[in-house]
């Protein structure tokens, strides 16, 4: 049952629907600048996001890049997230033209005679530039693809973002028997994009993955155990930033999925392709989350970054490795 909203909430969803009307209105062109403008401001007083991103960068980095070059990606990765979320509230203007006009696509192929058009796929991206627009454009690069519902504390934002994230076709599931859902979908030649690079809480079916040569982390593995079960293809997909405001949809190489592999060798092939992106142009990813929350029971911990704590329920999960499965769909997948 869905709480009863509050004043507060009352107020968020007024603000909110009243600035994406604003957003909306606004010509395209517009929005990077007054991203670039917000970012930066936005970088300059949020003091704990502030320390999380240098912390992360200097844990990924190491010395290889000085105090003023992690300022520097830090503050442009808050200018690409604050353009991604202005950008998703102008996503009602997006029709097949605008993403024509705005829109590239790299590695696939969009011909009406493709034959992998009724095959199964799973397109593995990340909180990387314009993830958003990723499933937005999709529908005109490939077809309409499900959405699972996202959860907020204010129960009146959900459905806000819902039809953001659907104007241009996507249907959404809701939460309920998403995992059932999904199996179907993909058993029937459908499509799904996931977002897999940030960490997981180790007690909710995750996998250990090594990120930049020695950070380890748990990560989900639901692509590798969906992929695992339906035969569906895992395709790593990134948005990257193109010239005059434009972005480029890059499908990468299909990681190879045997029917022997564990989830937790599948997840770490994906990420493997995912960080090789996000250090070729690391301002556009998402420092200022804790990707690195727990630390390891042994090897070298100087490297993490100060928010990382010892947590049984990851000591746990590395002593299971080399992974067997989770079980994650164990119930309700017959």
């Amino acid at each position: 049952m869905t709480p009863a909203a509050s004043p507060r909430h009352r107020l968020e969803y007024l603000g909110l629907t009243a600035g994406c009307r604003l957003i909306a209105s606004l010509p395209f062109g517009m929005l990077r600048h007054i991203a670039a403008l917000l970012g930066a401001c936005v970088w300059a007083v949020d003091s704990r996001g502030r320390k999380i991103s240098l912390a992360n960068l200097e844990a990924a980095f190491g010395d290889s890049l000085s105090s003023a070059r992690r300022h520097s990606i830090g503050r442009a990765a808050y200018q690409s997230f604050a353009r991604t979320m202005l950008e998703l509230a102008w996503a009602p203007n997006l029709n097949r033209k605008t993403v024509s006009r705005l829109v590239d696509f790299e590695g696939i192929d969009l011909s009406p005679c493709n034959l992998d058009r009724g095959r199964s796929v799973i397109y593995a991206t990340m909180h990387y530039s314009n993830f958003e627009w990723v499933g937005l454009s999709g529908s005109y690069g490939i077809h309409p693809m499900p959405l699972i519902a996202q959860e907020f504390k204010n129960p009146l934002l959900g459905p806000v973002f819902d039809r953001l994230r659907g104007s241009t076709g996507h249907p959404i599931f809701p939460r309920e028997r998403a995992m059932l859902r999904m199996l179907k979908h993909l058993r029937s030649g459908g499509k799904f994009g996931f977002l897999v690079d940030l960490s997981l809480d180790p007690k909710l079916g995750s996998v250990v993955v090594d990120q930049f040569g020695g950070l380890r982390t748990s990560m989900t593995q639901m692509h590798a155990a969906l992929a695992l079960k339906t035969g569906a293809a895992i395709v790593p997909l990134e948005c990257r930033p193109a010239p005059r405001g434009r972005y480029k949809m890059v499908y990468h190489k299909e990681i190879p999925v045997e029917h022997d592999a564990t989830p937790a060798e599948i997840v770490q092939r994906t990420w493997n392709v995912l960080e090789q992106i996000i250090r070729q142009q690391p301002e556009n990813w998402l420092w200022s989350y804790k990707h690195w929350r727990f630390l390891p029971p042994s090897g070298e911990t100087a490297r993490y970054p100060f928010y990382a704590n010892r947590a049984k329920r990851f000591d746990a999960l590395i002593r299971r490795e080399p992974g067997a499965s989770a079980g994650l769909l164990a119930k309700g997948s017959g």
